[in-house]
């Protein structure tokens, strides 16, 4: 559903901390609860009854570690487990409605070393992104990502392709970034889709900035019906800060707040019809808890 989930600094960073020298910036989190509330954005283009509509958004998000299988050596495979649900809100001074998205999937990443300095790095998700009153083939979606990684003394960069819905619908784009590490402390990655910032003093303490495209489509059932459907997208891009700190064992705890913004609501239906709503900046924060497990 989003681009941290579907491509992600995630899956970059895993692959290169399974070679990199030692840094106290954490490793990707092996599971994590995530909750994110969105203040209410005004929405600049909806006819109707009433005044000032507005849209609100909540995130829950839930990543659960299935096992692994094989070597880096002759290849890793990695399987997980991820829910989400996006609940929208639209109110104005008449009416409100409610919509609540569900995105379930099981990524499959598969890494593999080409050399000391570099490996290859696959991850298909199946998975279902429906509003799930109903199901059916159409409530069916997949994301995918081919990737080159390379690093040498603290430089590096990634090369590939990702299919994803993080632009609102399906698309193929290009992965395409530049990574440095300084001493023990600092990590960037700064490029397209994704930039990300991130400063460990001890490994305890761990504190991030972040560049990402947050958006997602599904297939939804129209006041329920199952004759009824259309397409609902999203998009938008997030800008956030966070931190995190050790409290005890493989669990971290966090939080991260910032603003996301170019959103648009986009709805259309099995005839052609199509809306688009136009919402202004929203600023959101976010509570999580991470395992990770190891250094």
């Amino acid at each position: 559903m989003k681009l941290l989930s579907l491509v992600s600094a995630t899956l970059a960073v895993a692959a290169n901390n399974l070679l990199a020298e030692e840094n106290y910036v954490p490793t990707p989190s092996a599971g994590s609860l995530a909750v994110t509330y969105f203040d209410e954005a005004a929405i600049n283009n909806l006819d109707g009854p009433g005044d000032d509509p507005k849209a609100t958004q909540l995130d829950t998000h839930l990543k659960l570690p299935l096992g692994t299988k094989g070597s880096i050596d002759n290849g890793l495979f990695l399987f997980q487990f991820t829910l989400r649900e996006r609940e929208f809100r639209i109110e104005n001074a008449d009416s409100n409605s409610k919509q609540r998205l569900y995105d379930i999937a099981f990524p499959v990443s598969y890494i593999i070393k080409n050399d000391n300095a570099s490996r290859w790095i696959f991850n298909l998700t199946p998975g279902v992104k429906s509003s799930l009153e109903y199901f059916g083939t159409d409530d069916l979606s997949a994301n995918a990502v081919a990737q080159y990684n390379s690093s040498n003394k603290g430089h590096g960069y990634n090369l590939g392709i990702v299919y994803t819905h993080s632009f609102g619908e399906g698309k193929f784009v290009p992965l395409a970034n530049y990574q440095y590490n300084s001493g023990k402390t600092l990590k960037a990655i700064v490029g397209f889709p994704f930039s990300r910032l991130s400063y460990a003093p001890s490994r305890k303490q761990h504190y991030f900035a972040k560049l990402t495209p947050e958006g997602g489509s599904w297939h939804v059932y129209n006041n329920g019906k199952e004759d009824q459907t259309f397409d609902f997208q999203q998009k938008g891009i997030r800008f956030g800060l966070g931190a995190e700190f050790h409290v005890g064992g493989p669990v971290w705890l966090g939080g991260e707040a910032g603003v996301q913004f170019n959103q648009e609501l986009e709805l259309d239906n099995e005839q052609g019809d199509k809306d688009t709503l136009k919402l202004d900046d929203s600023s959101y924060i976010q509570l999580t808890a991470k395992l990770r497990f190891g250094k």
